[in-house]
């Protein structure tokens, strides 16, 4: 010890501080000062790297793993409609539209169905002496005739046939409500007929309740309610008719 203490000198001393300086501070230099591609994921402490720590845009989409990003992660708010969102959007529109032209084609059907039900001869004509067809619908069939009284007087009235036996019919003249129109019968829709020399018409304003008739085939397939109108020497013409009704089948 007596040694050492003799060999150490001034000189030594301040030579073994500065040695230790020098390492030391190389040292800190060392580790405040890190090389290029010196880090890498070993030398990270876990949740060392914090959003705080991320630069602004620093994170782009080839830095982020596929698939890592998930739907509940989304705010989906924030997406616009994608193209086959609008397609499907498109989907439900046309099915929309589908749909309603369905609705207005159905309605269109039921009014067309409930309108064929409907008949109508429309004003038709005669000179006396003439039978003319005026409606067949169904087993019936109704015929106008126009014949002279005597002189200018005329008359005109309406026959109904069927050619199917056990027919049905009915009106203030006729009565065949047990099945019993035949093709051999012939029934009468008006109750009052027109006879005059003048001008006459029996139409639907007063006499609507005697000129009133109702038909039915055996099988119910044509169920008829109409009437049946007349006149004489009217609309330029010896006789007149005009018969309309439902088939209400």
């Amino acid at each position: 010890m007596k040694q050492i203490m003799r060999r150490l000198t001034y000189a030594n001393v301040m030579s073994s501080i500065a040695i230790f300086l020098v390492l030391g501070g190389a040292t800190a230099v060392a580790a405040t000062h890190l090389g290029k591609n010196s880090v890498g994921a070993s030398q990270l402490k876990k949740n060392s790297v914090t959003s705080a720590k991320l630069k602004n845009s620093s994170v782009t989409a080839a830095k982020i793993k596929n698939g890592a990003i998930t739907g509940s992660k989304v705010n989906l708010s924030t997406l616009g409609t994608v193209p086959s969102a609008t397609n499907a959007n498109h989907a439900t529109s046309a099915d929309t539209a589908t749909n309603a032209t369905n609705a207005v084609n159905a309605k269109i059907a039921e009014t067309a169905t409930n309108f064929s039900r409907y008949f109508a001869t429309g004003l038709k004509k005669a000179s006396v002496g003439q039978s003319i067809p005026l409606l067949s619908v169904g087993p019936f069939t109704f015929t106008g005739v126009c014949e002279a009284v005597g002189g200018t007087e005329y008359t005109a009235y309406v026959v109904a046939t069927t050619d199917a036996a056990g027919s049905f019919f009915s009106s203030s003249d006729s009565e065949y409500r047990t099945g019993d129109f035949e093709p051999s019968d012939e029934a009468y829709p008006q109750a009052y007929t027109p006879e005059s020399t003048e001008a006459e018409w029996l139409g639907e304003y007063g006499f609507s309740y005697y000129n009133e008739f109702a038909a039915a085939s055996p099988g119910g397939n044509v169920l008829l309610h109409g009437q049946a109108d007349s006149g004489v020497h009217v609309f330029g013409a010896d006789c007149a008719f005009e018969i309309h009704g439902t088939n209400n089948a």
